[in-house]
């Protein structure tokens, strides 16, 4: 709270100036500007490809801009916690504050509990915004087809494979990264409907970090709605689809709302699409397929399509990631490694798995703690994207049933806390908190009963 204290008085004004857009026959590129006063400046920009020849009207372009902006706040704000924000390049009504407001406090709710910070929500930030109004128009275009967003993990390729047989449809990438154009290529989708969106971060931010500024997880997931949303929007595709899961809705630490997925959590995408349905076009609409399922579910489904096991990475360690024989792999000492290893364990043989990863994670004595914090065992869950607590303990006990040699990890359980039975309706279940059309949750039920059919 002491840097948190004086970072605030020393920088009490965070600027969101504007942004500068150039628009061309084939994409459309924007520069934003930010500024912590008397301490540094940010133009983080965005390349939007056009794919799709589109009439689209500009005020309401300009509008999504601005609107995707609001979202990149946190990631540069978050360096001095200001306890003033101002908008000058846009008027925000009091809903709209309020909801800009919101996304900060529970965005960086990891971020301010790593930090020790307790900020009050009245008081933690005052949003004003003194621009100009942007203008409210009918929007009278048509749309049509799936805007798929694919991030490299399993989730988006079990999308896919729901949505194979759905004419229209185009692949969301950011920033080129190899894993998600293999494993769209290996769904069967061409390259020309792959739309490859660059999002550059300004620097400055990690020079901040370096000289002792504060720094934390940001909720990306909500830059992502944005930007996808916008993609949508510029190419007249009606829907964007995500591949959140109902695992993601459940907090990090016990006994608070804090949760390291907020901005992939169902609160999140209601939210969202309250504020782009009342504030943009509510003809681009923005849900998460696999919302109706939970992570062990999608990895039932995930596991029938080997073809998948060596185009898929779902580790965020970025440089430290490595694998044998690939640039792009687990890093294999992480918990979201870890959590993978899991829960893909109860559908696939160890022989597999290691042939995946390159080692048994189940066998790694250094993974105890995360093995402790997935089980529940601990304050908190990994600040990472992983499943709730109740399915790791599902697969757990399901694999000490198996009987045989159990590796280091899966003794220690037994030694510890011995068998639990578990309810098999965690494979079975449908959650109907969900935003999906009813022609799409068919397939998405279609694809869980196929799935446990097979098991």
């Amino acid at each position: 709270m002491e840097k948190y204290e004086k970072f605030r008085k020393t920088y009490p004004v965070f600027y969101y100036h504007g942004f500068d857009v150039t628009e061309k026959e084939d994409e459309v590129f924007v520069t934003y500007h930010f500024e912590i006063e008397g301490l540094m400046r940010f133009n983080p920009t965005l390349r939007v490809p056009i794919k799709v020849k589109s009439d689209y009207d500009k005020v309401l372009l300009y509008k999504i801009i601005f609107s995707a902006g609001l979202a990149e706040i946190p990631s540069y704000w978050k360096a001095t916690c200001s306890p003033k924000i101002i908008i000058s390049c846009g008027k925000l009504n009091e809903d709209e504050t309020s909801w800009v407001k919101k996304l900060l406090y529970n965005g960086l709710g990891e971020f301010f509990f790593i930090n020790g910070i307790t900020p009050n929500y009245d008081d933690f930030v005052k949003i004003e915004s003194n621009g100009p109004t942007y203008e409210s128009k009918t929007d009278e275009r048509n749309y049509d087809g799936y805007l798929v967003a694919v991030g490299g993990g399993k989730d988006s390729l079990v999308s896919l494979e729901i949505l194979k047989d759905v004419k229209n449809k185009k692949v969301f990438i950011i920033n080129n990264r190899k894993v998600c154009f293999d494993g769209a290529r290996v769904s069967g989708i061409k390259d020309e409907d792959i739309i490859n969106v660059e999002r550059l971060f300004d620097k400055n931010i990690i020079e901040l970090n370096k000289k002792g500024f504060l720094n934390g997880h940001t909720p990306l997931s909500s830059c992502i709605a944005f930007i996808s949303y916008l993609t949508a929007y510029v190419n007249g595709i009606k829907y964007v689809v995500l591949s959140n899961e109902s695992s993601a809705n459940e907090a990090s630490v016990k006994g608070t709302r804090i949760n390291h997925q907020y901005s992939k959590s169902f609160e999140f995408e209601n939210d969202f699409r309250r504020f782009t349905s009342g504030y943009l076009t509510s003809k681009v609409e923005y849900f998460s397929l696999l919302r109706p399922l939970n992570e062990l579910q999608i990895m039932s489904i995930f596991t029938k399509h080997p073809k998948y096991f060596n185009h898929f990475i779902s580790c965020n360690n970025g440089g430290k990631r490595k694998n044998i024989g690939k640039t792009d792999g687990w890093c294999l000492t992480c918990p979201k490694c870890l959590f993978i290893y899991i829960i893909m364990s109860n559908f696939v043989s160890q022989e597999t798995m290691v042939n995946i990863f390159g080692e048994n994670l189940l066998d790694k004595k250094e993974m105890l703690n995360y093995f402790l914090e997935l089980l529940g065992k601990t304050e908190n869950k990994p600040f990472e994207c992983v499943g709730t607590v109740d399915e790791v303990n599902y697969v757990v006990n399901n694999l000490i049933k198996k009987g045989g040699k159990l590796p280091y990890l899966l003794e220690y359980y037994k030694n510890n806390y011995g068998l639990v039975k578990m309810d098999d309706s965690i494979l079975k279940n449908i959650n109907d908190d969900n935003n999906v059309p009813k022609e799409l949750l068919v397939l998405v039920k279609e694809a869980l009963l196929d799935d446990r059919k097979n098991n």
